[in-house]
């Protein structure tokens, strides 16, 4: 119990050192005076072991719709390099951001929000000096990708971070936010090579 709850102090910790660190990965990618449209998004991509960084933007400015890809590449004296991309939009790109809002993004809740989503129960009780006490196990994911959400469409706004949501998907398959992030990835996927690296 007791490494159960220091396990969760320090899982959720991380969700708000992320979130203050998007400014410093904005930072990295030298994009921290970027202004945000009234239709936009930019889902970061943070690998887990590595220095890898990427982001991928969507926006509309005023009657154009711009696609860009950003990436940390490491050069051979170890310093870190940005690179930005135009991605090729296909000859409808406000459907892909109809695409993009079909998957509920601009509805889906925290990481915290669905934890207990993420446990099995196991239908065993006990009880454990004078407590009652139920049993449960969670599977962890300590390895992989998460991702960032950033994105606004008129006056609705979202903002939200995953930890490895494909890999909780094959753990936690009938999880609708880990099925709705997976539809977001794939749409991303279909529409831009980018994403499939």
């Amino acid at each position: 119990m007791h490494k159960t709850l220091i396990f969760l102090f320090l899982f959720l910790s991380s969700d708000v050192l992320f979130s203050q660190n998007v400014n410093k990965y904005d930072k990295i990618l030298n994009i921290e005076n970027l202004p945000f449209n009234n239709h936009e998004v930019r889902i970061y991509r943070k690998h887990a072991i590595s220095t890898g960084l990427d982001m991928f933007r969507l926006y509309q400015d005023h009657n154009n719709w711009v696609g860009e890809w950003y990436e940390t590449v490491a050069t051979q004296n170890q310093k870190v390099q940005v690179k930005k991309s135009s991605l090729h939009l296909s000859n409808n790109p406000e459907l892909v951001w109809v695409k993009i809002i079909d998957t509920d993004i601009l509805h889906l809740p925290h990481w915290e929000s669905i934890q207990y989503k993420l446990e099995k129960k196991n239908k065993e009780y006990f009880t454990e000096d004078g407590e009652n006490m139920v049993s449960r196990s969670k599977s962890v994911v300590v390895d992989g990708v998460s991702y960032y959400v950033k994105i606004k469409s008129d006056k609705t706004e979202n903002e939200f971070e995953y930890y490895n949501p494909e890999s909780y998907l094959k753990i936690y398959p009938n999880v609708d936010e880990l099925i709705s992030f997976k539809e977001l990835l794939d749409v991303l996927r279909s529409e831009f090579k980018f994403f499939d690296k």
